[in-house]
């Protein structure tokens, strides 16, 4: 099982809004996804997203409430796409590329995709690997440090918008199934 801290920075993002709040993943196989995010004291949300194929429920912990949803297949996969709101205003085949990006699969992809490492910068003090594909007008990176290797910051550019989510946490552990179980103590609502 894979843990992720990250965090967003982008000029369109202001550094003290809700956007750019750490939100903590969870990520085993295709299977089981937790998404944590800290609160919301302006809308009133504090989001917790479980999902264990089929199901999956988006909780508010400050209103102790769940929605419950069944993937009605045939595919059963949770996705924690990195970029995927901004694929979904791009050009088809440019958006589809950029969609299949996912936290806790960056390394996989970007070797998938014929990436080769070259020497990064340094980085928050951090010598790193840099991985770059190009999608149409959008260039997607992946700086990566240590060893094992692992991600240190993802970012996407296309003209004049950049985003980029900083890592400040990614390893490995042991699968803890409790993170991936039917909320407790919440009342649930089953969505159609």
């Amino acid at each position: 099982m894979t843990k992720m801290v990250v965090q967003l920075q982008s000029p369109d993002v202001p550094a003290d809004s809700f956007a750019a709040k750490p939100k903590t993943m969870f990520r085993s196989g295709t299977q089981f996804c937790r998404i944590e995010e800290e609160p919301d004291a302006e809308q009133g949300i504090h989001g917790l997203m479980i999902i264990h194929e089929p199901d999956a429920w988006m909780i508010n912990l400050a209103t102790m409430t769940a929605q419950h949803m069944v993937d009605p297949g045939p595919t059963f996969n949770c996705r924690l796409q990195i970029f995927g709101s901004e694929a979904r205003d791009l050009p088809e085949e440019e958006g589809k590329q950029i969609a299949e990006l996912e936290f806790g699969f960056e390394l996989e992809f970007f070797k998938s995709k014929g990436a080769t490492p070259q020497q990064g910068m340094v980085l928050q003090t951090k010598q790193t690997v840099l991985y770059k594909l190009q999608f149409g007008d959008s260039t997607v990176a992946l700086f990566t440090y240590g060893a094992p290797e692992r991600p240190l910051a993802v970012a996407w550019t296309r003209g004049e918008k950049n985003e980029i989510f900083w890592y400040s946490g990614y390893g490995q552990m042991d699968f803890d199934p409790k993170l991936f179980a039917k909320p407790e103590h919440v009342k649930i609502e089953d969505v159609k």
